[in-house]
């Protein structure tokens, strides 16, 4: 795992939710644009802390998501909403662990009312826990609309485009040919950034690198091949009458 500038300051502010002051609220926030990195990171921080993952789901209700995370806590879903609560609670408490939801855009769906949301600010309040929620761009404006939940929120972290110092790392830690300074710097600028278009073109890389048998690929050796899997641009189709 490269320890970008992004996944440093998402590890600070879960080591700050988890030892904070009495008083002090306890959830965070983490929000990008696709592929900045987001669910990786998360993956990465659920290890090391030995904290609860669960992915959000856009078929989900208030009881699948608390039935969801009985199972996480070694229980069963229940019938009651209510029964479900107080197990994970009684759990937490025993043991405090930290709560990632990933993908929890889908928690403040308007048409189910922010039930989802309601629900796990319950167990916050009651446990005490920190609770850290992975959203995509607009989740950040979602959240601070929703007033009671986001006065909870002392972490905000946005995940943006890593730079050169970054992409060098990802490279160095992810590819197993070398990349030339002029080919990341290409790599960077094409890929504007965003970490996980930096991985395809990493991929695409190493495999010409090894195919090769180049050890360290240089932006002249790779020329004007494709980076990325981008999907194909189309004109508008024209109309029968010529429009």
């Amino acid at each position: 795992m490269a320890m970008t500038k992004n996944m440093r300051r998402f590890l600070a502010a879960v080591d700050e939710l988890m030892d904070r002051p009495m008083g002090t609220e306890g959830m965070g926030l983490l929000w990008g644009e696709p592929g900045e990195g987001k669910s990786t990171s998360i993956a990465y921080v659920v290890n090391a802390m030995d904290g609860i993952y669960a992915r959000a789901m856009s078929s989900w209700t208030v009881t699948s998501m608390l039935g969801y995370l009985c199972r996480e806590l070694g229980g069963q879903r229940m019938l009651r909403r209510a029964d479900m609560v107080d197990f994970i609670v009684e759990q937490l408490a025993e043991n405090k662990r930290p709560i990632f939801i990933d993908e929890a855009d889908h928690l403040f769906d308007k048409p189910k009312k922010f039930e989802m949301a309601e629900a796990l600010r319950d167990i916050y309040d009651i446990s005490g826990c920190p609770i850290i929620l992975c959203g995509m761009e607009d989740i950040a404006r979602t959240v601070q609309a929703h007033g009671r939940f986001a006065r909870r929120i002392t972490q905000w972290v946005e995940f943006t485009g890593i730079d050169l110092d970054d992409a060098r790392a990802v490279a160095d830690e992810l590819c197993e040919v070398g990349v030339a300074d002029c080919l990341l710097a290409h790599l960077h600028s094409s890929a504007r950034g965003n970490i996980g278009r930096m991985v395809i073109g990493l991929s695409k890389i190493e495999r010409m690198g090894k195919a090769s048998g180049i050890g360290r690929v240089t932006h002249e050796q790779w020329g004007d091949r494709e980076l990325f899997y981008d999907q194909p641009i189309f004109t508008t189709r024209p109309t029968r009458n010529g429009g």
